[in-house]
């Protein structure tokens, strides 16, 4: 019995994880034919194309600049700040749209998952069942979708059906999350990396921020824990639709 189970072991992950690469490359093939913009390089997205969450709410002025000189750069502020809220509520617009269009689509493929840090470069899902996580990680329907002011929650494999989240524990603060959508390349900075009970459900609960959260099984081989990654969201850039 044990040197069945020696053997059989490897040929699950083995299977599984061969099974989830077929489904990988077909979600790919299905990403690069809606649009171009869903196989980029955020690296090669320049810098100016994203719109930034933070703005300055002071000036680097003199203390012998004129009162028009302050009023210009206040000025300047205003309006950047007031850029940056038109760009938000662009991109909430954006994320309304696209929930309703996959809304109970589940196994539908949602983006792309990369992080830079660990080589993961994964295409998810919209559901979290078992037939959905074995073809990649799984967004949570009931989370919101980034753009709608909440934490967007993933859930993945550790060490079977391709493992996309086996190296999660690697997963530094400071890190980037980034985020590959039909309407929306987002990048996010790691702030957690945790190891939480199951029914600890508040610990990815909507802190009224944009967020995202990426759970996976822990430690490796077991369900008792979960280790979950959360990143807040530090700028993004709205894809614009074809015409």
């Amino acid at each position: 019995m044990i040197v069945g189970g020696i053997l059989v072991l490897p040929g699950y992950f083995l299977g599984s994880c061969g099974y989830t690469w077929l489904q990988q490359r077909d979600f790919r093939e299905e990403l690069e034919a809606a649009g171009p913009e869903l196989t980029v390089s955020v690296a090669e997205i320049p810098e100016l194309e994203f719109v930034s969450l933070e703005t300055t709410s002071s000036t680097t002025l003199p203390p012998s600049a004129t009162e028009e000189e302050i009023s210009a750069a206040e000025a300047a502020i205003a309006a950047a700040k007031a850029e940056r809220d038109a760009r938000l509520a662009a991109l909430k617009a954006a994320a309304d749209a696209f929930a309703a269009e996959v809304s109970g689509r589940t196994r539908t493929p949602l983006g792309r998952i990369v992080i830079p840090s660990i080589d993961l470069d994964v295409v998810m899902l919209e559901g979290t069942s078992k037939a959905d996580l074995k073809e990649g990680p799984g967004h949570w329907e009931e989370t919101p979708f980034p753009g709608q002011g909440g934490n967007f929650v993933v859930s993945g494999h550790r060490t079977t059906y391709g493992a996309p989240f086996f190296d999660l524990d690697d997963v530094k603060v400071g890190d980037e999350i980034q985020l590959i959508m039909p309407y929306v390349v987002a990048r996010y900075v790691v702030t957690k990396n945790i190891i939480v009970y199951p029914d600890e459900v508040e610990t990815v609960r909507s802190a009224g921020r944009e967020q995202v959260s990426l759970a996976a099984c822990h430690p490796l081989h077991s369900a008792k824990q979960r280790i979950v990654v959360i990143g807040d969201l530090a700028s993004f850039k709205l894809v614009e639709p074809e015409g």
